[in-house]
């Protein structure tokens, strides 16, 4: 399952820093959209993005194909 995730500064939530596209569920699990948040922060640290206490994302609703 894939779902869009923009990750935000928590103190700016209407600046997009970046957006990822997160793919969990292909062996066979339901992730809950705190997991696919969970996921887009730790790329986002990853990439030098922030730190996890500064950042925050949104999950949209929409699955894509």
């Amino acid at each position: 399952m894939k779902r869009i995730v923009d990750v935000y500064r928590k103190h700016q939530p209407e600046r997009v820093l970046w957006t990822y596209i997160v793919n969990l569920g292909g062996d066979g699990t339901h992730p809950s959209l705190e997991d696919f948040k969970q996921e887009a922060l730790t790329l986002a640290a990853i990439d030098g993005r922030g730190s996890l206490e500064e950042l925050d994302a949104f999950v949209h609703l929409e699955i894509l194909k």
